[in-house]
Formats: C-alpha cells, sequence, structure tokens
C-alpha cells in the first residue's frame, strides 16, 4: 500500500476528522500501482496503525466501522459513475483490481493530478512541471468534451499550439465561433492578460451554421491552485474584448473528485459548466470515445516516474 497523504488524514477519535476524498483517492491509487486486492480489514488496520483511529473499545470500533462505511460507500458511487473506465470492482469486504489496466489510463492521468495536491513529491523536482502538465491536461479535456459531442478549441498558454498572448487568443476564440466584433481599445488595454483565463472554447453546431447556440469559455485547472480560478475565465472581461452575438457561458475543468457538498459550492463559485474527474471521464466511461495512441504513450511515460515515487507504507 501507498503512504499516507502528507495532507487529508486527521487523527480522529470523537470525531471523523479525515478527507473523505483523499482517503478514496489514496485507497484508488493505491489499487493502480501497488495492490491487486484490498480488503476492508486491511484499511481498518492501516487506520489503526498509522494512528488515525483508536484500536480501543466498542466505541472505537463503531468509529472504525462507521467511517469504512463511508469510504465503501463513496467508491461504490465512484466505480458506478466511472463504468468501463473504472479500474476496481467494489465487493463488500475488498476491492478488486480490475484485470486490464490497459484501458484505464484516463482514470490513471486524473487521479494522479490529484494526489499532487497532498503528496508532496508530487509538487516537488524532477516530478513537477506546469506548463507539461498543464498542457496534457488541456488537451485531454478537449478529447473529452469533444466525445461528449462538442466542438472544442484549446486557446490557452500551455497549448504547444495555443496561443500566447491575449490577441492571439482572442483571435483563436473569433475563429472558432464565427464572432467578427473586436473591440480592440480593450484589447490593447488588457495585453497583459495572456489568454484571460481562457483555455478552451466549446460550442454545439447544427446545420444551419447559425448562432443561438450554447457557447462556453472554459478553464482547464490540473494544479493544487485550483480554487483561486474558479470563478475563470472572467465573462465580463471576454465581452469587452468580444462582442460576442449570444453571451458565452463559463466552464471549469479540474481533474479532482467532489463529495456533494463541496461539489455544490464549487459549482456556485463557477457559476456555470464543472466539470470534475468522472464528468470528464464519461466518454471513456460509456465507449464514445478513448485517447489517440500518441497521447497515451505520453501519458504512460508522464506517469511512470511519478507512480514510482510515491511512498509506500513499511
Amino acid at each position: 500500500m501507498l503512504a499516507l497523504p502528507e495532507y487529508g488524514f486527521q487523527r480522529s477519535v470523537k470525531h471523523h476528522n479525515c478527507d473523505l476524498t483523499v482517503v478514496c483517492d489514496w485507497i484508488e491509487i493505491s489499487l493502480l500501482i501497488d495492490e491487486p486486492e484490498i480488503s476492508r480489514q486491511a484499511v481498518n488496520d492501516i487506520l489503526v496503525e498509522q494512528g488515525v483511529y483508536d484500536k480501543g473499545d466498542a466505541e472505537a470500533a463503531l468509529m472504525r466501522a462507521t467511517f469504512l462505511n463511508r469510504i465503501w460507500d463513496e467508491l461504490r458511487r465512484r466505480a458506478r459513475l466511472n463504468g468501463q473506465a473504472s479500474h476496481y470492482i467494489v465487493q463488500p469486504h475488498r476491492l478488486l483490481r480490475a484485470a486490464n489496466t490497459s484501458q484505464l489510463l484516463p482514470a490513471m492521468f486524473l487521479l494522479c493530478l490529484s494526489c499532487s495536491d497532498y503528496y508532496d513529491v508530487l509538487r516537488a523536482a524532477p516530478h513537477v512541471d506546469y506548463v507539461v502538465q498543464g498542457d496534457l491536461f488541456e488537451e485531454f479535456c478537449r478529447i473529452s468534451l469533444a466525445g461528449q459531442g462538442w466542438q472544442v478549441k484549446r486557446t490557452g498558454w500551455a497549448s504547444a499550439t495555443g496561443a500566447k498572448k491575449l490577441r492571439a487568443t482572442v483571435d483563436s476564440v473569433m475563429a472558432a465561433t464565427g464572432e467578427d466584433a473586436i473591440q480592440e481599445k480593450w484589447v490593447t488595454i488588457y495585453k497583459d492578460k495572456n489568454e484571460a483565463g481562457c483555455d478552451l472554447v466549446s460550442f454545439l453546431t447544427y446545420p444551419d451554421g447559425w448562432i443561438g447556440r450554447p457557447l462556453v469559455l472554459l478553464q482547464c485547472a490540473s494544479g493544487a491552485d485550483y480554487k483561486r480560478k474558479l470563478a475563470t475565465p472572467d465573462l465580463g472581461l471576454w465581452r469587452k474584448l468580444i462582442t460576442f452575438s449570444v453571451a458565452p457561458h463559463r466552464g471549469f475543468c479540474t481533474p479532482r473528485a467532489f463529495e456533494p457538498e463541496p461539489f455544490r459550492a464549487a459549482a456556485g463559485q463557477v457559476d456555470g459548466w464543472l466539470l470534475e474527474r468522472h464528468r470528464l471521464l464519461r466518454p471513456f466511461a460509456t465507449g464514445a470515445t478513448e485517447l489517440p495512441r500518441p497521447l497515451a504513450r505520453t501519458l504512460q511515460k508522464w506517469l511512470r516516474p511519478r507512480f514510482k515515487a510515491l511512498p509506500r507504507l513499511r
């Protein structure tokens, strides 16, 4: 098993103080790269051995059992959402790694990005490279949205072919959407904004090619600082830069998983379309799309040293 992350596990005596999302991610990634099978009893024993929960009396046993029930319920929910992209099978008293992990690369990639929030080693040299990480995540999001029926164009600074300065980003958005009313004054004023928080532009198309269709400007936030970006891109700013025929909506992509209430809070800050881990995995879960081979090879190469670097229990 992997060692407990540096964040998310807190001593729990009278109250449950651990972050359920972090605990489930720890179990998931342990199944992926270390253990073909994890029992409920093994998780229980580790929580006691690592001093998170007391072994103690009947009350302590009930505390652990209650938390283990929550863990299993959450993992069962995740497995159901992930469909064939899930890398594990939930049984009453154990978790089994799915037989063919070669098909699970999308889930592996998003899970590794999430684990960088609470494993320090993934945020240290030589494993940290935010430009490469951002580039890979933007491309992953593009493929996921395309698999959900949207037209998608990358505009973010991390893109190898994307824009580096605001004017180029504005031109890219206009070309993708068919808009033609640029506000030169505001583009000049905000010229140092680079991509102005817009990494992807996404929209639905119809045979008529007319306006009056959903249009979304999206931020792709792969790093641990995602919370400060939840209200980006700034749609007020973008409506100054381009006179849109129809007002765009905001979208936000993150590799993280959420419990219901944190998801509601994050969605409220986005005030738009929030694509967390399982929504991004949806087209892979249904078989609607798959990763192109070049990207799959790149992701495998990127993941290998990071998985190897994660600490193990002794």
